[in-house]
């Protein structure tokens, strides 16, 4: 079943993805065809002809129009169908749905709800990656996992001892501090401080800090919205901060099936490439950790229903989630 809502902007893709040509995109069980005029302006259409159901993306586009590749049918960027070839006049009230579409520096966001109600909210924001003094390196994945999963995975701290344990700094791995939750009508957050203590090897290579540095970390998330969830770092030490923020947004593919853009942003070590691979590797890694017993869980839960669950102390904020 369908556990996401559709009042909501959720990630179409990003800038770069999405040019003059015809892409299709599975989006919240729907397919969805994006283009791009040539006033640069972002077009999201229903990618199925409204006269036989062959996918537009299939067909090609002239001055900013769709033309169906199979009879012609040709529809404008409202999604309205203005020519026929086959006869005079188009059939009365022939169209395909049109979504609203919000470009925001490098992403681009689609509401697939009512479209009336579009404008009642703005985009999640994510200001770091496009801010020149912030050095940004990210990917894209596609789980087989629901949205719901990969939201509890991320507000879910407690896993990393176990999941993570060669990669996770002293402080969650010898009795992390309680988290701090804090919940609003639209989002939910966690923070805390761990104690003084050297980091993890690969946080001494990124950030140039000596091994042996005593740091205090500051760790605090967000469940933005359906569709986005940021994490942030700050590492705090002989009077030198600096800070990171790991941005995910989350875009049901279908049900069980998400595409997840991510991007790791960093206020030190600007254009570094070495920096930015260790990063890489760390993130990817991570992710690739969790996954499989993501996985692991949408296939049980889809064999064999949803069963009943336990909830510990510790999963307060993916609960309020």
């Amino acid at each position: 079943m369908r556990d996401y809502p559709f009042d909501c902007w959720y990630l179409a893709g990003t800038a770069d993805e999405i040019g003059p040509e015809l892409t299709s995109r599975r989006l919240l069980g729907r397919q969805v065809l994006l283009y791009r005029k040539s006033d640069e302006t972002v077009v999201a259409l229903e990618d199925r002809c409204a006269h036989r159901a062959l996918p537009l993306s299939l067909g090609r586009l002239v001055d900013d129009r769709v033309v169906c590749w199979y009879h012609g049918f040709t529809y404008d960027g409202t999604g309205a169908c203005v020519a026929v070839p086959s006869q005079e006049h188009v059939p009365y009230g022939t169209r395909v749905a049109s979504h609203p579409v919000r470009e925001e520096g490098r992403l681009v966001w689609i509401w697939l709800g009512d479209p009336r109600r579009a404008g009642s909210a703005a985009p999640p924001r994510a200001p770091w990656l496009d801010d020149a003094a912030w050095s940004v390196l990210g990917g894209t994945r596609t789980v087989a996992a629901g949205y719901l999963l990969l939201h509890e995975n991320a507000l879910d701290r407690t896993h990393f001892a176990y999941v993570h344990p060669d990669t996770s700094h002293r402080g969650y791995l010898e009795g992390p501090p309680p988290l701090e939750i804090e919940v609003t009508e639209t989002s939910v957050s966690y923070a805390r401080t761990f104690p003084a203590a050297p980091l993890a090897a690969w946080q001494s290579a990124a950030t140039g800090l000596p091994p042996d540095t005593r740091c205090v970390q500051h760790e605090s998330g967000v469940f933005v919205s359906p569709a986005m969830h940021v994490d942030h770092m700050r590492i705090e030490a002989n009077g030198v901060v600096l800070r990171s923020a790991f941005v995910r947004t989350f875009t049901p593919v279908d049900p069980g099936v998400t595409r997840v853009h991510w991007w790791a942003a960093r206020d030190y070590a600007l254009g570094d490439r070495a920096v930015d691979e260790t990063l890489r590797r760390i993130h990817e890694r991570t992710m690739e950790e969790d996954e499989p017993l993501l996985e692991a869980i949408q296939a049980t839960v889809d064999r064999d229903g949803p069963g009943r669950r336990v909830n510990a102390a510790a999963d307060a904020a993916s609960v309020r989630a």
